[in-house]
């Protein structure tokens, strides 16, 4: 009997790869006469330069963050989320969404580390 390869999700390459993420999802509402609709959209943020250890998934530039990059999630990624919530702490919570972080790797903290050795390269090179 032949074992099915099990598909590799985002959260399997990032871990891999150690690359420090966010989890988002992003609460959205429709009002209508007729009808008043939620959505939520679940996305991976991680930083620009991490994008190239990733290379089997693709990220898009995040509107208005220079530096981060970000990727829709799967409905079997949000699956995979979902059962693995336990290894997530809730950082940010408001009207627009929700952020996710791995416990003990702060995705803010490492960007900001990032942002500011480029600040200081840049500030050196002129």
């Amino acid at each position: 009997m032949t074992k099915k390869k099990e598909k590799k999700t985002i959260f399997n390459a990032l871990y891999e790869n150690g690359v420090c993420y966010a989890v988002c999802i992003a609460t959205k509402s429709f009002i209508n006469r007729e009808v008043t609709s939620f959505s939520k959209d679940y996305f991976v943020i991680i930083n620009k330069c991490d994008e190239k250890r990733v290379k089997e998934f693709t990220f898009y530039p995040t509107e208005g963050y220079k530096q981060v990059c970000e990727r829709n999630l799967s409905t079997d990624e949000i699956e995979v989320f979902r059962w693995n919530k336990g290894k997530f702490i809730k950082v940010q919570s408001n009207e627009y969404g929700r952020v996710y972080e791995l416990k003990g790797q702060s995705f803010k903290a490492s960007n900001d580390r990032i942002i500011q050795k480029l600040t200081r390269k840049v500030i050196r090179n002129s």
